[in-house]
Order: structure tokens, then C-alpha cells, then sequence
């Protein structure tokens, strides 16, 4: 906080300001746009997920009535360049580049490629039309799974390359065979987790408008990034930065999907600048599963190696992610095995470090990043693996764990991959938890369970997020992205204070939290705070909303620039007053005198008597990264006959820092929750062997409902982070991370009795009950 700043709304549990509109329905979405002359946009799609086109017909679409355009690759192929993600090859030198061209060129690589765009006066004639284009394939063999793609005679999906590997990784770190070598007791498994995806309310969708006067294109899209997203248009239409506006109004949730460029938004762009009128695109949810796109869809064989005494010597990891069809622009899709395997040691002292990264590419949805990316495959592998050696080793698996964590008096602590942990409460967490479940209680209760034929079980899962990336982070992996932030704080004539700020929200509830954070800085009161952010017309530069960094890097700026702003004012009261600046202070909106708080002047009298407006831009470089941590802890019972698993309590304890509002941090945690509970025991976006997808549906691809997720008990910790402004830590993707470890782990501890290897997500009562067909398989030796 600021020196004279209020200090009151930081940790304050303020309702969100945004409700209001949100609940009376005064919100405003991509689809609520209609600039006049609106003209709709829709795809003809591929149904094969590997051919060559050889042969596309568009002259009945193009005579249908109410058609304005049908668009070929052969149409736009001298005006959009494909998308193409590239690596500086110094930094990371096994990446492949691929073209992901925005309208397919001679082949397709997924079912729903797009192939040809129509554009009509409305949706239902686009879709007509569409419907009409004769495209000739030449089906080729499709490459569904991952480890096949590895195969020498595996079909290619990209045929300049010469295999389907799109990246490569590999560190040894301290004496691994050594440790394995020595260790008393290594546990080993297999674990794969399944295709799911963000599936956010809102699907993608953008509005693009031409204005011919100015040579101006500005864009409407359901996007987190629009800086980002300005920045790609430029750079794929060849259109300066200048001459594109991006806003981004009202977002139905993103979770890390929008983050990303889609060929659908360049095409729409494109489309309305070639006709001169208003193009709109909004995607179906048939469109959303099959060709937005897919998450963590990976195979992990881990070892663990620990002393008879339970301590953590190594570590050794191969990890297997299969990254889909193209690579998303502009991010890439080999980012979320790396990110997983280095997301490994978390709250855990480790002395020795092999991985071992493979990103494949297959026939399928391209993979993106969605809330926690690589981390919850590496929170299942580690907590699971920890469990394993437990058992093994007689140890309570929280007494095992509490061996191995991180302590308060050794941070700041380097752990083995080089990251700083520059604070955190990983055994206080871990502890609470256990307190708020009455853990013993639970042992106890547990075995009268099972004594009456019903199986119980109680899983923990520990972690350490790191949130914020720096822009030095995110640029040593050779991509050309940074991690800093620009706000604008400007005194309006009428004394209120506008805040610009690149992040973006898409629910988050920035407009109350970025509120809070200038009150306390600056010393107005919370209601004469605007929070602006969406619009690149309007905001600093910035990177947007993705990798829990808005709190961090927004709140740092604004601590930045509220510190020269208060400096402005200041200095203009001093001029009007003829009080030296340095005895005036900021309260509620009012400069005051700081000795006897006299009333000097109001912030609207000073703003609006100014010749020139009171406002001032900062950037703020976050650290390398910060670091939050938690622990989960779930309780279950598992129907041995049914295969169903039941929730019976959920708990979590947050250590994110400062809070800047618990109500906020706690509905991130309980929305966080429902979507690993997704991971753990609904969502899989499954394919068969040609590449079709068969969950296709909201009845085929199931998601959990409110009767599927129980209220969440959170406690929180606060271990404020010593190098960011106000201590703050990002914990946006918190709630996500941990769920599949947490259920993971309580469903095998409650199956226990049965010899069972939980080792696959989702938790389906048809997979529970083909763990318990395999256990006792193995027990009768079959």
C-alpha cells in the first residue's frame, strides 16, 4: 500500500461491483452485437481427421440466395498467411514449425478443419450454403494415438517433417541413478490422463468491422488476450497495428482457451474488410468440441525413490502429451507436457531430477491451454506416486508427506529445477486440512465402514503453483511473448478515476479487485473507481489475462502508477495551496493537510481546474514468478457394484498471498474445484481409430452439474509473497489443479482392500469397475 492510502479495501470481502449488471442481464456479448448491415459467417468442415482434398466445388453455394462470398484457400492464400508458431532455434532447437492455415489447404488434419467459409445475409442461409460445397477427399490413415505416432511407419500428420515428433526435453539433475540405485524402496506407475477441454459457457465468437475512410478493422471477440489478439491480426493480414482496433466485451468464461489466435477470428476479420460490412461468427458447440481446442491429454511413466524412513531421494519421469493436429498460434501445444514435467517437485524436497518430454502430433483437436495446463497431470503423478511409497513403506500418507515439505524457515527455497519458492505454508496447509476433516476421525470411521461393506476413502493432493511468469520466463523457452503489464490511472473532471489496464476479465472479477487495489494505492474511495480493460484502443499494451497473472502484474502497475500519480496531485495542490507536497496527503478523494487533516481541495475541483488531465502510465515487470500453494483434501465412497463414486466432502486450504478479496479467491476456488472434479471423474473427449470424435455432444461429452460438485470448505493462509507489491500471489487456476490427485487418491485409498491400481483418469463407474476386473485378475493371476 502506498504511503498515505487508505487501507481498507485490500482483504476486504467486497461484493463484486460487476454483479449487478450481470445479474439483471445488462451485459453485453459477442453475440449481443449487431452493427447495422451485419452479414453471418459459417464453415464447411471436414468429417475426416487425415485426407487430402483433391477436388471443392463452391458453385452452388455461391448461387444460393442470400450468399455474399465462399471463400477457398485459393481466395485468401495472397491475403492471410497460415498461422505458425516459431521458437528461437538457439533456445529450443527440436521444436517444429507447422502452417495451420485458416482455411485448409490441400489437406485436412481433424475432423472439423475448416475447408471453405460462406458468408450470407444470416446464420441459417451460411449453414444452408455450406451445406452445399462438394468437397472430393482422399482419406488417409488418421494417427489417434500417441504412442503409435512414434512408430517409424506412422502416417505423417505435417509430411515435411520427418516423424510426429513436435518437441523434444530431457534434464538430469543430481545423482539419479546413484539415488535409485540406493533407495530402499522405488515405486513405478503408468499414468494417463484424458482429452478434456475448457468449455466455457460462452463459445468462441467475433464481430469485424472495416471502415474504408481510415483502412481501420476493428474486432469484437470473446478473447483474453485482445493485445495479443491485435498483434496476431497484424502480423497475419499484414495490416499495421495502428489501423486494428481488438475489444473484447463481456466473456462467458475462457479458462485459458481464449487465450489463443483461431483461424476463425482471422477469417472473420479478413471477410469483413474484403465485403466492406460487418462479419459475424459465432461457434456452435458441435464446432466448440471438435475444433476449438483440447487439454491434458498425456502418458506419464514415473519412479519414485525414498529411504526406508520415507524421505524423497528422486525423481525420474517420461512424459508423453499428445499435442493434436497444428500448434496453437501463439503459444505452441508442446508447452504442456514441459510445463508438466517441471511442474514435478511442488511442495517437495527432491535431491535428484530426470525428465524426459515428448509432444506428438496426431489427427486430432489441436491442444491448448486450459486452467492449470501441464500442472494437474503433474500434481496426479507426484501425489499418486507418494501414495504408492506409503503403502509400501507402512507410513501414514500424510505423515509421509509432512517428511517431505518445504518449511517456513527454509524459504526463500531453490528447488531442483532452479525455481525460488519465495514464501508459502506447505505444511501448515496440509495440516489444517487434516484438522478441518477430523482425520483420525476419518481412519476410524473408515474401518467400521468397511467392517459393514461399504469403502470409504480420504485423499490428499499438495502443490505449489507458479503463477505470473516474467517476461523473462516466458521468453528463455524461445517464444517472443512477455510476462509485464501497463496500466493508465486517470482523474476524471468530476474527481472520479479511471483505471486501463491491458489484463482483461472473462469472470474473474477484476472490476472489483483492481478497484480495491487503486482505493488502497491511490486514497479515493472505491466507488469513484472505473476499472477499463478490453479494448487496445484505449489500454496500455499488455498480455492479457492467462497463467494466474492479472492480480500480480495488474496490481503491480497500478502500485507503480498510483505512487506518481499521488506524486501529480500533489504537486498541483501544492501549487494552488502553497503547501509543500510533501505535508499533503490523499483520503477518501480529499487532499488534505497532513498535520491537522484540514481540507485542502477536493480531487474533482483539482481535476476539473487543471488545464491539462491528471493521469499517469506505469509498467510493472513481475518477478520470475510467484508462487501460491494449497492443499486439497477429498473424501469419497465407491459402490463396488455400480462403479459410482460419491463425494462426500471437499476441503481446501489456499495460500495465495495478500487477498485481495476472500469472496473473489473463494469463488475461484469453488469454480476451480468443479472443473477438476470434470477431470477426475466425468470429462473425456474420446476418438476412435480413424479420428472421429465420438463425444461430440453435451450428452455424449458429460461435464459435472451443481448436484455433482458439493460446497467446497476453504480456509485460507496468507505467506505474502516479499517481492510483489502488497505481497499478492495469483491463484486463479488454484482450484483446478489439485481435484484429480485429491479424488484420484481417495478412490484408491477407499479401494484399497481390493489390491487396486488407480492409474487413469476420469474415474467413470465403468473404469472403477474395470480397476476392480483387473485387480482381481491379477490376484488370481490371470
Amino acid at each position: 500500500m502506498a504511503e498515505g492510502g487508505t487501507g481498507k479495501m485490500v482483504g476486504a470481502e467486497v461484493r463484486r461491483v460487476e454483479d449487478p449488471r450481470v445479474l439483471l442481464g445488462k451485459t453485453e456479448y459477442v453475440d449481443d452485437l449487431a452493427p447495422p448491415d451485419c452479414v453471418a459467417l459459417a464453415f464447411c468442415r471436414s468429417p475426416y481427421a487425415h485426407a487430402r482434398i483433391s477436388q471443392l466445388d463452391t458453385s452452388a453455394a455461391q448461387a444460393h440466395p442470400g450468399v455474399l462470398a465462399v471463400l477457398t484457400w485459393a481466395d485468401i492464400a495472397d491475403a492471410i498467411k497460415p498461422m505458425r508458431v516459431e521458437f528461437d532455434p538457439a533456445k529450443n532447437p527440436t521444436y517444429k514449425s507447422c502452417d495451420w492455415p485458416v482455411l485448409a489447404q490441400t489437406k485436412v488434419r481433424l475432423v472439423g478443419d475448416p475447408v471453405a467459409a460462406v458468408v450470407a445475409t444470416d446464420r441459417y442461409i451460411a449453414e444452408d450454403a455450406a451445406a452445399l460445397i462438394e468437397v472430393d477427399y482422399e482419406p488417409l490413415d488418421a494417427v489417434w494415438d500417441p504412442e503409435q505416432a512414434l512408430e517409424p511407419d506412422a502416417p505423417l500428420v505435417h509430411e515435411e517433417w520427418p516423424d510426429n515428433l513436435m518437441e523434444t526435453g530431457a534434464a538430469t539433475i543430481g545423482e539419479v541413478d546413484g539415488v535409485f540405485e540406493a533407495a530402499a524402496c522405488v515405486v513405478s506407475e503408468r499414468f494417463t490422463t484424458a482429452r478434456h477441454m475448457a468449455l466455457p459457457m460462452e463459445t468462441r465468437g467475433c464481430v469485424a468491422q472495416y471502415e474504408a475512410s481510415t483502412d481501420s478493422l476493428s474486432v469484437w471477440s470473446s478473447t483474453q488476450v485482445p493485445h495479443v489478439l491485435r498483434s496476431s491480426l497484424s502480423d497475419l493480414l499484414d495490416l499495421p497495428e495502428q489501423q486494428l482496433r481488438v475489444i473484447a466485451p463481456d466473456v462467458g468464461g475462457g479458462f485459458g482457451l481464449k487465450a489463443s489466435t483461431f483461424p476463425e477470428e482471422v477469417l472473420t476479420a479478413y471477410a469483413a474488410r474484403r465485403l466492406g460490412r460487418p462479419v459475424k461468427w459465432i461457434e456452435d458447440r458441435r464446432e466448440h468440441l471438435s475444433a476449438s481446442l483440447h487439454a491434458k491429454h498425456q502418458i506419464v511413466e514415473a519412479e519414485l525413490a525414498l529411504t526406508e524412513g520415507g524421505t524423497i531421494l528422486g525423481f525420474r519421469g517420461r512424459f508423453l502429451s499428445d499435442a493434436g493436429g497444428y500448434s496453437t498460434y501463439p503459444w505452441s501445444s508442446s508447452f504442456e507436457v514441459s510445463h508438466a514435467a517441471f511442474s514435478i517437485p511442488g511442495p517437495y524436497k527432491i535431491s535428484a531430477f530426470q525428465v524426459e518430454t515428448k509432444a506428438v502430433a496426431t489427427n486430432k483437436a489441436p491442444i491448448g491451454a486450459y486452467r492449470g495446463v501441464g500442472m494437474p497431470v503433474a500434481v496426479l503423478t507426484m501425489e499418486r506416486l507418494i501414495d504408492m511409497a506409503a503403502e509400501r513403506l507402512g507410513i501414514d500418507p500424510a505423515e509421509l508427506r509432512l517428511r517431505n515439505m518445504i518449511r517456513n524457515e527454509d524459504h526463500p527455497y531453490t528447488n531442483i529445477i532452479g525455481s525460488e519458492i519465495e514464501s508459502g505454508s506447505h505444511r501448515e496447509a496440509l495440516q489444517k486440512a487434516l484438522d478441518i476433516l477430523g482425520y483420525q476421525d476419518f481412519r476410524a470411521q473408515q474401518e467400521q465402514a468397511r467392517q459393514a461393506g461399504r469403502y470409504l476413502g480420504v485423499g490428499i493432493a499438495s502443490y505449489v503453483e507458479g503463477t505470473a511468469p516474467s517476461s523473462e520466463v516466458m521468453q528463455s523457452s524461445g517464444l517472443a511473448v512477455g510476462g509485464d503489464e501497463g496500466v493508465t490511472i486517470r482523474v476524471e473532471t468530476d474527481g472520479t478515476v479511471s483505471v486501463l489496464t491491458g489484463t482483461t476479465a472473462h469472470g474473474q472479477g477484476h472490476q472489483t479487485t483492481l478497484a480495491q487495489m487503486t482505493a488502497d494505492e491511490l486514497g479515493v474511495p472505491l466507488a469513484a473507481i472505473r476499472v477499463v480493460q478490453g479494448d487496445t484502443a484505449v489500454a496500455p499494451d499488455g498480455w492479457g489475462t492467462w497463467g494466474s497473472r492479472s492480480a500480480v502484474v495488474s496490481g503491480g502497475a497500478i502500485a507503480i502508477t498510483a505512487k506518481q500519480l499521488r506524486t501529480d496531485i500533489f504537486e498541483a495542490a501544492s501549487r494552488l495551496s502553497e503547501i509543500p507536497p510533501e505535508d499533503l496527503d490523499l483520503v477518501e478523494g480529499i487532499i488534505v493537510r497532513r498535520q491537522d487533516a484540514i481540507q485542502v481541495v477536493s480531487l474533482a475541483e483539482l481535476a476539473d481546474g487543471l488545464p491539462a488531465q491528471l493521469q499517469a502510465t506505469g509498467r510493472y515487470e513481475p518477478p520470475a514468478a510467484t508462487h501460491s500453494n494449497a492443499t486439497h483434501l477429498a473424501s469419497v465412497e465407491v459402490d463396488t457394484e455400480t462403479g459410482q463414486v460419491t463425494l462426500l466432502r471437499y476441503i481446501v486450504v489456499e495460500d495465495c498471498g495478500t487477498m485481495l478479496n476472500p469472496l473473489i479467491v473463494e469463488g475461484q476456488i469453488q469454480g476451480g474445484v468443479a472443473q477438476g472434479i470434470g477431470m477426475a471423474l466425468y470429462e473425456h473427449a474420446v476418438y476412435d481409430e480413424n479420428g472421429q470424435l465420438l463425444t461430440g455432444t453435451l450428452l455424449d461429452y458429460l461435464i459435472p452439474t451443481a448436484a455433482d460438485v458439493p460446497q467446497v470448505e476453504i480456509a485460507h493462509l496468507e505467506s505474502p509473497s516479499p517481492y510483489v507489491p502488497s505481497g499478492i500471489k495469483g491463484m486463479g487456476e488454484a482450484g483446478a489443479i489439485a481435484p484429480p490427485a485429491a479424488i484420484a487418491n481417495a478412490v484408491a485409498d477407499a479401494l484399497r482392500p481390493f489390491g487396486v491400481r488407480v492409474n487413469s483418469l476420469p474415474l467413470t463407474p465403468e473404469q472403477v469397475l474395470a480397476l476392480l476386473d483387473r485387480a482381481r485378475a491379477d490376484e488370481a493371476g490371470e
